[in-house]
């Protein structure tokens, strides 16, 4: 579960900030803190994936990965976590041990990001879109990935999975995916 506080602020007795959503008596927009926000609630009851992060590239990049069946389409995903809060761009390479390579659909898909040029960029009621999520299609889906983490970024990868339940391959050791 997460919360936040404050959660709504009126624009006309602001007294802190990160607030999450800003309104007046005719409009509002979602901070750069809602959408984070909203991206941890849409995974709410996941199950957490044993996973590690392998980068020689960076000391900047945090990641995680989970399983999750979406609440609108109820398919289920694995979705791959990773925040950059360095400055330049991390090239990330996914491997899933033990993962079937049928486990994956190439199609449906998406890679999600929410960054700026700016460290310091606000949505406002002149520009309630400047800091929003953008989703795109991921075009190379498989066992085996690479990627690009944009630099001052919170990256999402949702992978659709083929079925409700991960299809592992035999073998004497434990399975566990790793990032």
């Amino acid at each position: 579960m997460a919360s936040y506080a404050p959660l709504f602020v009126n624009a006309n007795d602001r007294r802190w900030n990160p607030d999450a959503i800003v309104f007046n008596s005719f409009q509002l927009y979602g901070t750069p803190s809602y959408w984070m926000q909203l991206f941890f609630s849409e995974s709410n009851g996941a199950t957490l994936l044993n996973s590690s992060l392998q980068t020689t590239a960076s000391n900047s990049l945090v990641a995680s990965a989970i399983t999750w069946q979406n609440s609108v389409d109820k398919k289920n995903y694995i979705r791959i976590k990773a925040v950059n809060f360095g400055t330049s761009a991390v090239n990330l390479k996914i491997s899933f041990n033990g993962l079937d390579p049928n486990s994956l659909q190439s199609s449906g898909s998406t890679k999600t990001v929410l960054t700026s040029t700016n460290l310091m960029d606000e949505n406002s009621f002149s520009q309630p879109k400047k800091v929003i999520p953008i989703q795109s299609l991921l075009q190379s889906v498989g066992k085996d990935m690479n990627v690009i983490v944009p630099p001052h970024s919170f990256t999402s990868f949702d992978l659709l999975k083929e079925s409700s339940n991960l299809k592992m391959l035999e073998s004497d050791s434990s399975s566990w995916s790793s990032i």
